[in-house]
């Protein structure tokens, strides 16, 4: 039997059901969201959905309120080309939100489904006839009872009270005086404003006159429905209501209120993945076909969208950062991963590089095509950002001034913005993860302090609420982010590394040569990170051990030790055929990136070499391993 999954698509948010569990993300519709943002959930979506079936075909459900039975061709195309460019195969499903329910038991047929989430809307049918549908019009011509209904009337209530307009209200105080004007000003998109509807609900409940007309209202708009769209379906006798929707299941009074508007049995969904399977399960009946439900046979997809290119058969692939190539041009930048023949790249976004311009990708959506275009034919797997998020944290002295010159707060915000546009990006372009390096708020805390009980783990703290808003965004958008150990950040070797791991959702990006700099051996920093081994930087270290000043290019410190300096693989220290056997000895399965950050060597001679170097050593395909 084929592996089933599902995606029930509402207006604030998207769970999935599949061979990898159930996971949830932002929307899939533009209505709610914009174009752009929708867009890439669901890639995001489809992407880990093709990654949980491993290349099997599948039998998969969407339930969406994004296809419109009048003109359903261009949304079904959307679907199937984000679909199909992300892996899947086998057979979907494509329905409104309220099919699944109307089909599962205990309808099967027969009844009405009525959504009540961010939007509202009806569907009803006599079981033979094709169904029927009322409302679903978008918020402009409908949605009535629904979340944005309610927090539309909602917050023009404590306006109209603030104003002296209308009645007093408790909302006012629920949003305050400036917040209510603000919400007002701001709150778009659509699922902005249906999150004020809770604030209604516990308003009522609290025995405000106002909210109690807003639900009173709302109620009886959703009990019209039903019975509109029972009579136009012919429904005589007895028939049951399907309910479910952000509003009946985040309120349960609001849903008894409704079960006395409604004559008959009412049956809650409290788990719409479960009743859009159960439905799989049934099969689509006839009177829903091409009327309401549409079957997409999803082939496989062509190579050159396939997100591993075809030259990667082996567990670890070899990438290039093209942070050096920062101040020229990206499409130099491109053109030099292409020669050098590696796998795959990492984008950086800094401002400082000037490779991608990052603002204006978040604004000008001819410029996001632009860049799809450039990087077309290259693996993006990741995208970075060094210079411009170290601002979250920190110094936020004359240190960073040369990124950003300003008080605290605007350089905070700075790097927050970037820090997103960075998830954004990684999202729209395919890739999985995203570097971020979010600087240090107090490097004195390397050190123990006489009767103060300050410590490294107040940076670990300040690391992971600061980044919360950032990591947030990139579980919406299915982005891992990953950490990079270096002296200028909360994890800058493998205890500190590992406690940063352990507080927050991240992943390791491991640069060898980083923590080598610092004293470690460069094998043993590889060993015991399991699957939190997201990424791992190739470069070469040499260090100073003369007592004079080193003489030549390229030399630094890395705190109050030596003098060191990177190179080009094979012209420094590092064991480098050590190293890669310990990553496959660790069952690394990720991308191995070059960096060229030497300063004796023009950037693609270094590049080649590190290339030429890694090559033997990483496998063409799986080791069969010892055969005698």
């Amino acid at each position: 039997m084929s592996p089933l999954w599902t995606i029930d698509a509402g207006g604030t948010g998207t769970a999935t059901t599949g061979p990898g569990g159930r996971r949830r993300y932002g929307s899939v519709n533009p209505a709610a969201s914009g174009t752009e943002a929708a867009d890439a959930v669901l890639r995001t979506v489809f992407t880990d959905l093709a990654a949980s079936l491993g290349g099997r075909a599948g039998e998969g459900w969407i339930a969406t309120a994004t296809v419109d039975p009048r003109d359903p061709g261009s949304e079904l195309e959307r679907l199937r080309r984000t679909a199909e460019r992300a892996g899947l195969r086998g057979r979907l499903v494509v329905s409104n939100d309220a099919l699944p329910w109307l089909v599962a038991p205990p309808l099967s047929g027969r009844g009405v489904a009525v959504v009540c989430g961010t939007g509202s809307g009806f569907l009803a049918s006599d079981g033979r006839s094709p169904a029927v549908r009322v409302g679903s019009c978008e918020y402009l011509g409908s949605d009535e009872g629904s979340a944005y209904d309610l927090g539309l009337s909602g917050l023009r209530a404590a306006v109209r009270a603030l104003d002296g307009r209308g009645p007093d209200t408790v909302l006012t105080k629920h949003f305050g005086v400036a917040t209510a004007r603000d919400l007002a000003r701001r709150a778009f998109p659509k699922a902005a404003v249906a999150a004020l509807a809770p604030v209604v609900c516990r308003a009522w409940l609290d025995d405000d006159a106002v909210a109690g007309d807003l639900v009173t209202a709302a109620i009886g708009e959703l009990g019209l429905g039903v019975r509109a769209a029972a009579a136009a379906a012919g429904l005589e006798g007895e028939w049951t209501v399907a309910a479910g929707g952000g509003v009946f299941l985040g309120c349960p009074e609001f849903l008894t209120e409704f079960r006395g508007e409604v004559l008959g049995e009412v049956v809650a969904v409290t788990d719409p993945n479960a009743t859009i399977e159960a439905a799989l399960t049934a099969g689509v009946p006839d009177w829903a076909l091409d009327d309401c439900a549409w079957t997409l046979e999803l082939a496989a997809p062509p190579r050159s969208a396939v997100a591993v290119p075809a030259t990667t058969t082996g567990p670890v692939a070899l990438g290039l950062c093209l942070a050096a190539w920062g101040g020229g041009s990206l499409s130099d930048a491109l053109d030099a991963a292409r020669t050098s023949g590696v796998d795959a790249v990492d984008l950086p976004t800094d401002t400082t590089s000037g490779l991608v311009d990052a603002d204006r990708w978040a604004a000008d959506a001819e410029y996001r095509s632009e860049l799809r275009e450039a990087v077309a034919g290259l693996a993006v797997t990741c995208v970075s950002n060094s210079r411009d998020t170290q601002l979250l944290l920190g110094p936020h002295g004359p240190h960073t001034d040369p990124v950003l010159t300003g008080p605290p707060d605007e350089k905070r915000a700075h790097a927050l913005r970037h820090a997103e546009h960075a998830i954004r990006i990684a999202a729209d372009l395919g890739a999985r993860q995203a570097r971020l390096m979010f600087g240090v708020p107090d490097l004195s805390r390397w050190l123990s302090w006489w009767h103060s009980d300050v410590s490294w783990a107040d940076n670990v703290r300040a690391w992971v609420e600061a980044a919360e808003p950032v990591l947030e965004l990139a579980r919406e958008h299915g982005v891992r982010v990953l950490v990079e150990p270096h002296p200028k950040q909360v994890a800058y070797d493998p205890e500190s590394t590992r406690a940063l791991l352990d507080a927050a959702d991240v992943d390791l990006c491991l640069d060898v040569a980083n923590l080598a700099a610092v004293g470690y051996d460069p094998v043993s920093v590889v060993r015991g990170w399991g699957t939190r081994l997201g990424a791992a930087h190739a470069k070469d270290l040499q260090r100073w051990t003369g007592t004079d000043r080193p003489t030549g290019a390229g030399w630094s410190r890395y705190g109050p030790g030596p003098a060191i300096r990177f190179r080009s693989l094979g012209s420094g220290d590092l064991p480098w055929p050590g190293v890669v056997a310990a990553l496959l000895d660790e069952g690394f399965r990720g991308v191995l990136y070059v960096e060229h950050e030497d300063a004796l060597l023009p950037r693609q001679q270094s590049v080649a070499n590190s290339v030429r170097l890694l090559r033997p050593l990483l496998p063409e395909r799986e080791p069969q391993g010892r055969t005698w």
